[in-house]
């Protein structure tokens, strides 16, 4: 995609941000977001060839800076293309899709298992639990869209599968700065965890330990640095309780 295409001349510029306006001053799309989160997701719709409107009516979302697009919409997106895709099984145990492109003939089979959302902490979900063959199913197209129809769906994801994500793993906190750290002893890394486990019940210790250590593991950082983190943005105890009862609902 050269220049003239992926950049908006002013014309539509404006006429993107007017859309926007008038969008978030409806009232009807809060919760797309404010007009300049409206205006980036028809930035990102412009660049996937998808209409405004189908865009702002439950077929795009962006999830922090990622975009999300309906099952639905990225079924259509790529059957406009050409492309074919065909049910080879599906139930509420497992969906198995298999996708053909019409330029080269290339096929490709992909799948998703209610064993794979056991293991992906998905299943104990209400959504889940209800709609298991939707689900399934979207997960199975999101697999296969980035596999084989990947110029089609660009760096997209199915409708949940970020915010599912984002809600399995503990968000920083604002204050957290890289922090440099010559050397801590085991001495030191035991009394600030036992700082912590003071907080709460015996019970709970070992998932104290666990959302600090999944917390240290997304942002690459030392289980002590997690600690000191938290320490200093005073918001342990609120994002490890709501973290905690995520867990408790699965």
């Amino acid at each position: 995609m050269n220049n003239a295409l992926a950049i908006p001349d002013d014309n539509e510029f404006k006429t993107i941000e007017m859309i926007s306006r008038r969008a978030a001053a409806c009232g009807l799309y809060g919760g797309v977001g404010n007009e300049h989160k409206i205006f980036m997701v028809l930035l990102s719709a412009r660049e996937m060839g998808v209409k405004p409107m189908e865009a702002l009516n439950g077929g795009l979302w962006n999830i922090q800076g990622k975009i999300e697009v309906s099952a639905r919409l990225m079924s259509s997106m790529i059957r406009k293309q050409g492309h074919s895709i065909r049910t080879i099984e599906h139930d509420s145990k497992i969906c198995i899709l298999e996708g053909k492109r019409k330029d080269n003939g290339d096929t490709m089979r992909a799948q998703f298992s209610w064993d794979d959302a056991i293991k992906a902490g998905l299943a104990g979900r209400e959504t889940w639990k209800k709609f298991a063959e939707d689900m399934l199913y979207n997960r199975a197209l999101s697999r296969l869209a980035r596999r084989l129809f990947a110029d089609v769906v660009g760096v997209s994801s199915v409708e949940g599968e970020i915010k599912g994500e984002c809600e399995i793993i503990p968000q920083e906190p604002v204050n957290s700065q890289p922090l440099e750290i010559e050397h801590v002893s085991e001495d030191e890394i035991r009394d600030k965890l036992n700082e912590f486990l003071s907080m709460h019940d015996v019970e709970d210790h070992e998932l104290v330990k666990e959302f600090l250590q999944k917390y240290a593991n997304h942002f690459s950082k030392t289980f002590y640095q997690s600690m000191l983190d938290y320490e200093k943005s005073g918001t342990f105890i609120e994002k490890f309780e709501a973290w905690k009862l995520k867990q408790l609902a699965q």
